[in-house]
């Protein structure tokens, strides 16, 4: 059985990782049989996705020589950290749908929601331990990477929820929050390949390789929030709904030479409550995104950021071209992806 269908068009590299992803995930949720869990668990787990921080992990640990099973582990930690905290997201934004079907608490209720998302962190630590039993000296760096991970990117989302409407948003703090929320993040699995492939040397240089990605992905997630690709179940604007501290309105109230009535609107569409966000309001807040020039923006910096981060990975693999040619074409399906 493959988990869920998917509108999954990655480059070459990645494609013998993603069946590999999927296979581990079926064999793992129908292990389960656990009253109250397994519905919910089912559901999170098949509703496909790009999979591609397990598949970007099991990737680069394969070209960098580590031990397959226990870059396997550690990848199933990556894949279900983020169902925890996409759980938990849908939640806090009201998501309704994600990847085209209803979200986990919509399905299952929100107290069953937050319990399957409390049983998934539980196992990804789990999957972390069984990675690490590699060396003691493996297994520290693994737990400290994972937790300093998982702690910072939590605080990321505390600075996106705290900042919602803020009407003197910039984007010196947008690069704050996704610093803080996705540049990490997405590096999370090339660490940890590195950590077990006794790449100890190349920790710093991925960290920031991932502070130019992390970012440059949640553009392209501010941009695709404007189209139905998103998988949101045809809703478009998501972030305008929720009053989401995106590039697009940093970019608008700093550099989009508004007028103070469109100003205003702008500000008060973000501050409204979601249910009363019509969808007249959420056209005009799009259509002021492009004539402002901020999707132009956003479109080349999130073009910028990858650049960024492909250049200072291929520094790191100066001597290894084909891994240099990989993962700058993993990197641009980041930047250029539809969903």
């Amino acid at each position: 059985m493959m988990t869920g269908a998917s509108s999954y068009d990655p480059p070459e590299v990645l494609r013998h990782a993603h069946p590999r992803v999927e296979e581990m995930l079926d064999k793992y949720q129908s292990s389960w049989d656990l009253p109250g869990i397994s519905r919910g668990l089912t559901h999170q787990l098949t509703t496909g996705g790009k999979r591609l921080r397990p598949s970007w992990t099991l990737w680069l640990a394969e070209h960098w020589g580590a031990n397959s099973s226990s870059a396997e582990d550690f990848a199933m930690a990556t894949e279900l950290l983020h169902n925890v905290l996409l759980i938990h997201d849908d939640i806090e934004d009201g998501d309704r749908y994600r990847r085209g079907q209803k979200t986990l608490w919509v399905e299952v209720g929100i107290e069953e929601a937050l319990n399957v998302g409390d049983f998934l962190l539980a196992e990804a630590y789990r999957f972390v331990g069984q990675a690490a039993r590699q060396s003691p000296s493996v297994g520290y760096s693994l737990h400290e990477t994972f937790t300093t991970v998982f702690r910072q990117t939590v605080v990321g989302q505390a600075l996106d929820l705290g900042q919602r409407a803020d009407p003197h948003f910039t984007l010196r703090q947008y690069e704050s929050i996704v610093r803080q929320k996705t540049g990490k993040y997405l590096a999370l699995g090339w660490v940890g390949a590195a950590h077990l492939a006794g790449r100890e040397a190349d920790v710093d240089a991925l960290w920031a390789v991932g502070e130019e990605i992390g970012p440059a992905f949640q553009i392209r997630d501010d941009l695709l929030d404007l189209t139905p690709g998103k998988g949101r179940g045809g809703e478009i604007g998501c972030d305008i709904r929720e009053g989401k501290p995106s590039l697009l309105y940093a970019y608008s109230l700093e550099r989009g030479d508004l007028t103070s009535a469109d100003r205003q609107r702008l500000i008060a569409i973000q501050a409204k409550e979601r249910a009363a966000t019509d969808d007249a309001e959420v056209q005009w807040v799009i259509d002021l995104y492009h004539t402002c020039g901020a999707v132009e923006f956003g479109e080349a910096e999130s073009r910028r950021r990858i650049e960024a981060g492909i250049e200072q990975f291929e520094l790191l693999s100066s001597q290894d071209s084909d891994g240099g040619v990989a993962f700058r074409a993993i990197a641009n399906y980041v930047v250029e992806r539809k969903v």
